[in-house]
This record gives structure tokens, C-alpha cells and sequence, in this order.
């Protein structure tokens, strides 16, 4: 993005559009951008109608058996597991291997194209299982997406909406799963507002 701005004539008009602005696209803006302005629209986050919300309330040493259970028991076409980091993105998706389900990581430190593999297996239903981190799925659309499970639980509850988004899609219903840990309470009585 710096290299197209550099590229661009002195008298130019800059409009920056994006569903969120982190710090480093507001460095960006401010380094290439006179005077930049930034209007933010606030909107109560809303959940589709037919997607169902459950939690479980989950030990952190148990939340891999709880999530096994999960994937045992429930009748899915396709399910997107959300985790804080990359790390943990990378490690649960090998210890689900371990446990025989067909799985694959997505997040922001593997290489482009082999994100759109893993979202054209995804689609495809060469894989059913991805485990991804919030930035790598923002804007996923996977129609059999049935199931969105939250293995951590999310800092506040527009990133909710945003991973529980990712079913119930195209009119079509989900399922949501949230595991809580007992210290993480407080945390769910926020998003449950």
C-alpha cells in the first residue's frame, strides 16, 4: 500500500474506506494524507436471527476435550474455530490432526496463497475444520459454513458478531458455541448485552 501512495502524483485526493482502522493503517493515513479526517458510523452489533447461541462453561485444561466432544457430536457441514493468536491457531489445528480430524490453520503469518487454498478447500469440502484467528477470517465467505465455534473467547462483543457472522448466512441457520472458562464470566456477561 505505501509503495502505490509513494507511486501517486503530489496533488492527488486520498479516500481510505474500512470496516476497522487499526493503529497501522492510521500510521499509514497520517504519513500520506493531508490533514486526514476519520468518520466512524456506530452500530449496535446485531447477530442474525437464525443463527442458535450457546456457551459451555469449560475448564482452559479441558477446552480440547470439549472441543473433540463438540466436533463428535455435532452434526456439521463445515466449522470455523476462532482463537486469540496465531500461535495457538497453528497448535490446536496439529493437535486436532493428532486426534484424526481433517483440519487446516489460517491466519496472517501463512503465505497469501496458501490462505486461498485452504478457503477453496474449505469451499470445496476437501476440508471441513478451519482453525483461524479473527484477522485472517474477516470478510470469510464460506456458505457451508454451518458451525462457528469460539475455543477463546473474544475481548468484546463486536468481534463476536463478527466470528458468529461467519454462519448463518445467505438466509440459511447456524450455530454458535462459545467456550467460557470460570475466570472469563465477566466477559461473557458483556457480550451477552
Amino acid at each position: 500500500m505505501e509503495w502505490v501512495l509513494e507511486q501517486a502524483p503530489p496533488q492527488r485526493q486520498i479516500a481510505l474506506f474500512s470496516a476497522t482502522l487499526p493503529a497501522p493503517i492510521r500510521r499509514i493515513a497520517h504519513e500520506h494524507m493531508r490533514e486526514p479526517r476519520q468518520i466512524t458510523i456506530e452500530n449496535r452489533a446485531s447477530t442474525a436471527p437464525k443463527i442458535r447461541q450457546r456457551y459451555w462453561l469449560v475448564s482452559g485444561l479441558h477446552k480440547l476435550d470439549a472441543l473433540t466432544r463438540v466436533l463428535e457430536a455435532e452434526r456439521f457441514e463445515a466449522m470455523l474455530i476462532f482463537v486469540r493468536t496465531k500461535i495457538e491457531t497453528s497448535e490446536l489445528a496439529e493437535r486436532l490432526e493428532a486426534r484424526g480430524f481433517n483440519v487446516a490453520a489460517l491466519h496472517g503469518d501463512i503465505p497469501q496463497q496458501q490462505r486461498e487454498r485452504t478457503i477453496a478447500a474449505l469451499k470445496s469440502g476437501q476440508v471441513d475444520i478451519v482453525v483461524a484467528t479473527d484477522v485472517a477470517a474477516r470478510g470469510l465467505d464460506v456458505e457451508r459454513i454451518s458451525h462457528v465455534v469460539n475455543f477463546d473467547i473474544p475481548y468484546d462483543s463486536q468481534t463476536y458478531v463478527h466470528r458468529i457472522g461467519r454462519t448463518g448466512r445467505a438466509g440459511r441457520s447456524g450455530e454458535a458455541i462459545l467456550f467460557v472458562a470460570p475466570r472469563e464470566r465477566n466477559m461473557l456477561r458483556i457480550i451477552e448485552r
